[in-house]
């Protein structure tokens, strides 16, 4: 670190004598009754160090980055819903391209001539993905399939950008279907201490409330019209008419 990036903390703290010195001093001439000495000595300490805190505090508000301040875009939280009940309900009805290109986060055309398909969830774990499949009207040896992500969000903001799409893997006989690779997100955010608050009437530090939104996950898969698929990790596919 350089000498520069101390700067600003050197000059807060030469605000920080000046104002507490001259608060001080000011509440020293006020105060000066005979035999009240260390009484009043010590309201002037207490008082001109809330004083201080309260000009320090609005001086740091001041240099602090806007907590608007991001290279993610807002969203809002009712148009996430909207999406994620209209790619389910165009899924169900077999009208998935309609949906068009804007929430496919992965395609595959995997070429496949056997006549049975095992489909089984990696390490038997919790599949956060829905899965629709629909019949081809011709056996053309191709499995196509699609995964479709709505946006996420955390605290208002759009995190789609950050996440991983759907795993699949063919092997022999068995199709493994494994959950988005994991993505650990670390966010900061500024928020005024009390002794703003208390005047602003913003909630402090400790009342914050966080709120995330996944998205909705689909997986639309297209078979061979007589290809039989066996469920092997109990997982709900819901057929396409």
């Amino acid at each position: 670190m350089t000498i520069v990036a101390f700067i600003p903390i050197l000059i807060i703290l030469f605000i920080v004598i000046i104002i507490s010195a001259f608060v001080v001093k000011i509440l020293k001439r006020s105060v000066n009754k005979k035999g009240k000495y260390l009484y009043s000595n010590r309201v002037r300490w207490i008082f001109g160090g809330y004083i201080s805190l309260l000009l320090i505090c609005g001086i740091v508000v001041a240099v602090t980055p806007d907590k608007s301040t991001t290279d993610l875009e807002t969203v809002n939280i009712k148009e996430l819903e909207k999406e994620n009940i209209a790619l389910i309900n165009a899924a169900e009805a077999g009208k998935i391209d309609t949906i068009g290109s804007k929430y496919i986060n992965k395609k595959w055309q995997l070429d496949y001539p056997e006549q049975k398909l095992n489909v089984v969830v990696e390490n038997g774990e919790f599949l956060s993905t829905q899965i629709f499949v629909e019949r081809k009207n011709t056996n053309d040896h191709k499995i196509e399939a699609v995964a479709y992500k709505t946006r996420s969000s955390v605290n208002d903001m759009d995190i789609t950008k950050l996440t991983n799409p759907l795993r699949l893997k063919l092997v022999g006989k068995t199709l493994s279907l494994m959950n988005p690779t994991k993505v650990k997100l670390e966010f900061s955010m500024f928020n005024n201490v009390f002794a703003v608050n208390q005047f602003t009437g913003e909630d402090s530090l400790f009342e914050h409330h966080s709120s995330f939104s996944d998205g909705q996950s689909i997986l639309y898969m297209r078979i061979p019209k007589d290809l039989e698929l066996i469920d092997k990790s109990n997982i709900y596919i819901q057929f396409v008419k």
